[in-house]
């Protein structure tokens, strides 16, 4: 049996868009997941609507092993509404949607880290392309002042001048 919270649950993984969450599962999430508010559902949206965070703090919350969500005390025993489910058989159903997932959900995060890299380097590469070696020097050595004092003193043993 499916009920509404769990469907948004599994539609919030398959998408991985924690924007698809709705107030109920938010609620749920927050009274009986282990989970902190964050003010409310538009701040627990904005904390794990960065690709780490929603791979490597939400997704990992729904762990058997995570201390927070994995225990089942005796409020968890009682029905949800009237969906015929207690809050433990639906958490038990949100480990078994994210146990499907993760290995998908990996290697999209796997992805999507390396597409970030790969635009980096992209503009990097358009930025230093044409310079000659020592405009490219100079302005690495400019870059690491600014940016970077205390590795610039330490690398060059000079001392910034900041």
């Amino acid at each position: 049996m499916t009920t509404a919270v769990i469907r948004n649950f599994k539609e919030v993984i398959e998408s991985r868009d924690i924007n698809r969450m709705n107030k109920e599962l938010y609620d749920f999430l927050t009274l009986y997941g282990g989970f902190i508010a964050h003010y409310d559902i538009n701040g627990f949206k904005a904390t794990y609507r960065r690709l780490l965070n929603f791979a490597g703090v939400f997704i990992k919350h729904f762990d058997r092993e995570h201390p927070y969500y994995s225990g089942v005390y005796a409020c968890h025993q009682t029905p949800y509404k009237e969906t015929g489910l207690t809050k433990a058989d639906i958490k038990r159903e949100f480990e078994t949607i994210v146990d499907l997932h993760k290995d998908q959900i990996s290697r999209w995060v796997k992805e999507e880290l390396r597409k970030e890299r790969y635009t980096l380097y992209l503009k990097l590469k358009e930025e230093f392309e044409g310079m000659d070696r020592a405009e490219v020097v100079t302005l690495t050595s400019i870059r690491m002042r600014h940016f970077a004092p205390r590795f610039y003193s330490s690398y060059t043993g000079k001392m910034s001048t900041k």
